[in-house]
């Protein structure tokens, strides 16, 4: 409940990107990582293989990823397209609001909002170092 209830927020602050908090977060992942493998990258996220196979073919549809064979046939290596670094970049400031938004709800004691800047911070650092 409270999972739906936080990932709505993010969805509703996300809307004029045309991207869900979910996609976003496969997105960043892929950004991220830069030419990463299917299990690399749902090692990161932890999501299992098959939920985000199923989130990636809905980016690449979209042509926000591309998504070819690796070394091993068995593998998949995704990187994001020019529109999906795109839209990462346009998603982020949005994503920047709906976190503090969600700091501000959440950040009631003084350990909570010191753990959600914490965690706020390298996130920031993350989507910074792969913004276009």
């Amino acid at each position: 409940m409270a999972a739906r209830s936080l990932t709505s927020t993010y969805d509703e602050y996300l809307k004029p990107s045309g991207l869900r908090a979910t996609q976003l977060a496969v997105l960043w992942a892929v950004v991220a990582l830069d030419d990463g493998t299917v299990g690399k990258i749902a090692k990161v996220i932890a999501m299992d293989d098959s939920s985000l196979t199923r989130s990636l073919k809905l980016l690449e549809r979209d042509r926000l990823i591309s998504m070819v064979a690796g070394s091993d046939r068995r593998e998949k290596r995704v990187k994001a397209t020019a529109r999906g670094r795109k839209a990462f970049s346009a998603a982020m400031p949005l994503w920047e609001e709906a976190q503090a938004e969600v700091m501000k709800r959440l950040s009631g004691t003084r350990s909570n909002s010191k753990r959600l800047q914490d965690v706020n911070s390298m996130l920031l650092t993350l989507s910074s170092a792969h913004r276009i």
